[in-house]
């Protein structure tokens, strides 16, 4: 995950950071479907998070002092220094300095090509805006249903804004006589582009900046007196969408002031009710209900069909002096694909196929990468990159795994799985995941009829030592593996692609088992390597979950073996966890049985990983000892695997066989669920009430059949048959 490049270096800088304190966060209103944050809000990554995929806001403040810290998630900073672009930085240069300890060779051209190249994230800038006297501001308050911000000044006063979900720009209404003021990021200075040009008239700002790249973008801030306030437009562009940036961000900006607030905010909360109906959820417990509206509001806000998917902060890059840590990149070795683990369950499409279509597109790159670097002929994923799909370097265990493509290609399957579209299963998902997994299976070798990467890991076993190599195949590597020709088998038996299907079954022959512990029972790190200590990732327990090929309904010693990996994760301690630790393992609990576990790790998690705004940070805010991390750079992943946490708890479907309330604990009375999907195309929804289930009802779009695991009186499960269209409502 982001540790994978001067982690301790980070960790040691950030604890001096200011800390949330429970006192403060504890002023703030957690409604279920709102937040709202008595001022002063003082941090940028407190703000109140707005945005609509491709922009970003983060609204903060104190005093008569209103900032917008603005982002754009297409800004970045591509160039890697000579040592990423040397021809000797190859994989058979990387085995070569592995077999000899060279670590100069192998920090020159795989680990410092991260920290020694420009790549990075590029923050968009703040807008400060100065209140009239007698203004000052009260609180902060983001209604989740119309992404709409408000905020409450002196005098009974208001500003308002929101990010329009239909087009590329953000509204505010401020005061009248409220001065504006752009800040270009300090951060840039790092970057040695040429000087901005900020150009300002009587009612208008607009900052342009050209990179060392010829990328020049334009963010423009518009203002008119409309009945006695300000409507105040902010429109981005740059010279990749047109010839002049400003000029078309400056028609925008006054065409959206031209048509009105109420016009804008109509079809914006319009986009947002469909959003929501989509699927819901109803937990008992206030602060998890907020959270899981929250991080539902997340997805809407951060990742648009259309726009770049959310790397580690999403569309809400640092604004405070420093360029985002960790570069703001996208790590395929956790990040990325638990960052989009949860919106198939949800239903969430737009944001989740933001995700697919990059990963899709990005072929071309990532094929010249497995070319380049791997000598193989098809494509492969860099475990870190940028935008464009560049392998940035970092700890090369991790930031140049074989497998990271095919933990990607996880999505694909479940998109797949959880709509049965078979359109996009023959279109995109089994050519897409085809091609990543053969790329890999040729750089294995084969001893007495086993298929065994070169190289092996297990993120983020060992760190950045010689020690992460492990012998291959890690339990990591290789459930990813069985995994992949398990699923590519299934696709094209489904697409009747025979000859392939007795391919990929052909090659599961060839995989070797995955390794117990002979003692415990528990997957091992590697073999002969047990996970004797608490540790962040939990990458051993892949097969579990989010893979599920191993799993408590395959038999006696498979549900042993799935609860002696999740309690010895559990019971080793969160000493050497991080945020996403708790929600992942809440996760893991939910898929082994251990609802109560699950609970206490979500309630743990939202208490002490997540600062006011809801943000997931890496380190325990609350000093509380849950942690031996303090420091709290944010990253999201933490925040989507919460969500897919409490879908874990309330529906699963691996395996064939739907369960309703499968990990819910006792004290959890009253639950409820909503048009969540389950695999095989099913839409359920299930209600509990006084700790029983009383309802259930499926439906399927395409039809077929459905086994349930009885959710009433524990007998037989319950099988039927739907038509295309038809539902079933199951009662005591």
């Amino acid at each position: 995950m982001k540790a994978i490049v001067s982690a301790s270096v980070l960790l040691l800088s950030s604890i001096a950071h200011a800390v949330e304190s429970s006192a403060e966060r504890a002023q703030d209103v957690l409604g279920p479907d709102s937040l709202t944050l008595p001022a002063p809000v003082k941090r940028w990554d407190n703000g109140l998070p707005l945005g609509n995929g491709l922009t970003g806001g983060l609204l903060w403040g104190e005093g008569r002092e209103l900032r917008l810290s603005l982002d754009r998630g297409d800004l970045w900073d591509e160039r890697g220094n000579a040592n990423a672009n040397d021809p000797q930085r190859t994989y058979q240069t990387m085995l070569e300095s592995i077999a000899a300890k060279d670590r100069a060779t192998w920090d020159k051209l795989f680990n410092a090509t991260y920290t020694g190249s420009k790549w990075t994230k590029i923050p968009g800038g703040r807008l400060v805006m100065t209140l009239p006297e007698g203004r000052e501001i009260h609180s902060f308050h983001l209604d989740f249903a119309t992404a709409t911000a408000s905020v409450k000044l002196a005098g009974d006063k208001a500003a308002n804004a929101f990010f329009s979900a239909t087009e590329p720009l953000a509204l505010l209404r401020v005061p009248k006589g409220t001065g504006f003021e752009f800040i270009r990021p300090k951060s840039i200075d790092q970057l040695g582009y040429p000087e901005p040009v900020i150009e300002r008239t009587e009612n208008e700002i607009a900052y342009s900046q050209t990179t060392a790249e010829g990328l020049e973008f334009c963010f423009l801030v518009h203002w008119q007196d409309v009945g006695g306030e300000l409507h105040v437009a902010i429109t981005t562009r740059t010279n990749r969408e047109t010839k002049n940036p400003q000029i078309r961000a400056h028609t925008a900006a006054v065409e959206a002031v031209r048509s009105g607030w109420d016009q804008l905010h109509a079809t914006h909360a319009e986009w947002w009710s469909g959003f929501y109906q989509v699927s819901d959820v109803d937990l008992p417990l206030p602060r998890l209900q907020h959270h899981y509206n929250l991080v539902k509001y997340l997805y809407g806000s951060g990742s648009r069909r259309g726009a770049p998917p959310m790397p580690l902060q999403g569309v809400w890059t640092a604004d405070e002096g420093k360029l985002p840590p960790w570069k703001g990149d996208y790590h395929n070795d956790l990040n990325t694909q638990m960052t989009y683990v949860a919106w198939q369950a949800a239903g969430l499409t737009d944001p989740g196929m933001s995700y697919i279509d990059y990963y899709v597109d990005r072929m071309p790159r990532f094929r010249k990468f497995g070319k380049e670097f791997f000598g193989t002929d098809g494509a492969m994923i860099p475990g870190v990159m940028t935008l464009d799909g560049q392998a940035m370097g970092g700890w090369p265990q991790y930031a140049f795994s074989l497998t990271a493509g095919i933990w990607n290609g996880h999505a694909f399957y479940q998109h797949w799985k959880t709509t049965m579209d078979e359109r996009f299963l023959r279109q995109t998902a089994y050519p897409w995941l085809a091609e990543i997994t053969s790329s890999v299976l040729r750089l294995c070798d084969e001893r007495d009829g086993k298929l065994h990467l070169k190289t092996s890991s297990s993120p983020e076993w060992n760190d950045n030592r010689w020690e992460a190599y492990l012998t291959p195949n890690s339990t990591f590597d290789q459930a990813l593996l069985t995994w992949a020709v398990g699923a590519l088998e299934e696709m094209a038996r489904t697409l009747g692609k025979n000859d392939d299907a007795a391919k990929w079954d052909a090659l599961a022959k060839k995989m070797t088992p995955l390794r117990f512990d002979d003692k415990t029972k528990a997957l091992l790190v590697g073999e002969g390597i047990a996970f004797e200590h608490s540790h962040r990732h939990f990458s051993h327990a892949m097969a579990i979950h989010p893979l599920g090929i191993l799993h408590i309904d395959q038999g006696d010693a498979q549900r042993e073996a799935v609860r002696a990996t999740v309690r010895q994760i559990i019971d080793n301690g969160s000493r050497a966890w991080v945020g996403y630790s708790f929600t992942w393992a809440a996760s893991l609990a939910a898929r082994a049985g251990f609802p109560d576990d699950a609970a206490r790790l979500l309630t743990d998690f939202e208490r002490a990983f997540v600062t006011r705004n809801g943000f997931h940070v890496n380190g325990d805010q609350t000093k509380s000892g849950l942690s031996g991390f303090t420091y709290r750079p944010f990253t999201l992943e933490g925040n989507f695997l919460f969500m897919d946490a409490v879908h874990e708890m309330l529906l699963q479907s691996w395996g064939g066989r739907l369960r309703v309330f499968p990990a819910v604990p006792d004290s959890w009375a009253d639950a409820s669920f909503s048009k969540l999907r389950a695999e095989g195309g099913f839409v359920v929804s299930a209600t509990r009430k006084h700790g029983k289930t009383t309802s259930v009802t499926i439906s399927s779009e395409h039809g077929g059949t459905f086994r349930l695991a009885d959710p009433f009186a524990g007998g037989v499960d319950i099988v039927r048959e739907l038509a295309p269209g038809g539902s079933a409502t199951l009662e005591p």
